[in-house]
């Protein structure tokens, strides 16, 4: 997990043709519209989901696919990192004070 993406895997299902995966955000004040994507094949058990906001819980849901039948969803809420802000830039001592120094840095 980091600010933006989060990572899943998880084992292959025997049988299996593929996943459906869904994500959306925890967000009970306006309405959210989950976001679908389809692996193919049993070997693909882990995706990156990119592009996703910062300090967010995000439910997601993990669907096998078996010929025509789709299983039961595996879910998990998952929040994303807080953004880090930058270090400051350009530190410099300015002046000598009584027992230390007066720094100055921009942000």
């Amino acid at each position: 997990v980091t600010q933006h993406s989060i990572t899943l895997s998880w084992t292959s299902v025997s049988g299996s043709s593929g996943y459906y995966i869904s994500y959306e955000r925890l967000d009970f004040s306006v309405p959210v519209t989950p976001t679908y994507m389809r692996l193919g094949g049993s070997e693909s058990t882990s995706v990156t989901l990119k592009k996703l906001t910062a300090g967010t819980q995000y439910v997601i849901r993990v669907w096998t696919m078996e010929g025509s039948g789709v299983s039961q969803p595996i879910e998990k809420t998952v929040k994303t990192q807080n953004d880090i802000p930058s270090p400051p830039r350009l530190l410099r001592i300015t002046r000598d004070i009584e027992n230390g120094v007066e720094l100055n840095w921009l942000p």
